[in-house]
């Protein structure tokens, strides 16, 4: 999927010079496909359109939304498509130092932080005229700090359940790009289960979602859960760990993979318990 900026970019050797430089959206580096093979949990499509200086990509997805994939394991949706992403990078060139920020953090804040880092950012090289012809070349409005942070923000939290990025050949999940926290899957779906559902098994909300036709919503819950046990592997598998492990919770685990049809991911739960039994 190409939108009319990408298209420009790919048309211009001047423009693509400018995202490039000093905009970190480069093109060329797209070619070499991103660090380690990478597909999205849903099976949706991904298509590398460019690259960082870091090693983050970023790609576009069918729906036409842009996500970026830095080169540590994180992964998020900065645009509902590759035009609104760029006015994020070109309007805020410092957006992955931002991320920690939001909308509710106020008008003040957001200004000096974004301020104090677009200095930063002149101490080495020129950013003002370059984004002055960029968003004219591109015909991108010319929004103010705190609507750009607000789009970015409201793009990285559509990241989950539909964007969750996979490494292809571990099958294990990309954290989250932006730290917000998102709400417990139980508030998610409709539901008269008594008591505290924080005391219910993560099944309960899982079957109830996939019910209601948010199949991808319980996939990610029960990826993210399966990720987390992998992370205590390395303890649980030391000489003189304990012998008496709990491994339930990882058959439960396959089975709620096969009930969805995710037969890589079941497989993976079940060679996790395989290791440790």
């Amino acid at each position: 999927m190409t939108d009319h900026c990408l298209r420009l970019l790919r048309q211009h050797r001047r423009l693509a010079e400018l995202a490039a430089f000093p905009f970190n959206f480069d093109l060329a580096r797209a070619v070499d496909g991103h660090a380690e093979p990478v597909r999205l949990a849903s099976g949706g499509s991904l298509e590398a359109v460019a690259g960082c200086d870091t090693g983050g990509t970023y790609f576009a997805c069918a729906d036409g939304s842009l996500l970026y994939a830095d080169s540590e394991g994180s992964a998020g949706i900065i645009g509902s498509s590759v035009d609104e992403a760029l006015e994020v990078v070109i309007g805020l060139p410092g957006w992955r130092d931002h991320l920690h920020l939001s909308p509710a953090d106020g008008e003040a804040a957001i200004l000096a932080r974004v301020a104090e880092t677009e200095e930063e950012i002149r101490e080495y090289h020129g950013i003002d005229a370059e984004r002055t012809e960029l968003r004219a070349a591109l015909d991108l409005p010319d929004r103010s700090p705190v609507e750009l942070l607000g789009m970015l923000h409201s793009a990285l939290l559509r990241t989950e359940p539909d964007f969750l990025l996979l490494n292809a050949d571990e099958g294990c999940a990309y954290d989250l790009l932006d730290p917000h926290p998102r709400p417990p899957l139980w508030e998610s779906v409709r539901h008269e289960v008594p008591g505290d559902p924080a005391d219910q098994p993560l099944s309960t909300w899982t079957r109830l979602a996939a019910e209601q036709g948010m199949t991808e919503l319980a996939r990610v819950a029960l990826i993210r859960r399966l990720d987390d046990i992998y992370l205590d592997q390395s303890l649980l598998l030391r000489p003189g760990s304990r012998k008496d492990l709990d491994l339930s919770p990882l058959l439960c685990l396959t089975g709620e993979f096969e009930r969805l049809g995710d037969l890589s991911q079941a497989e993976r739960a079940r060679r996790l318990h395989s290791a440790l039994r």
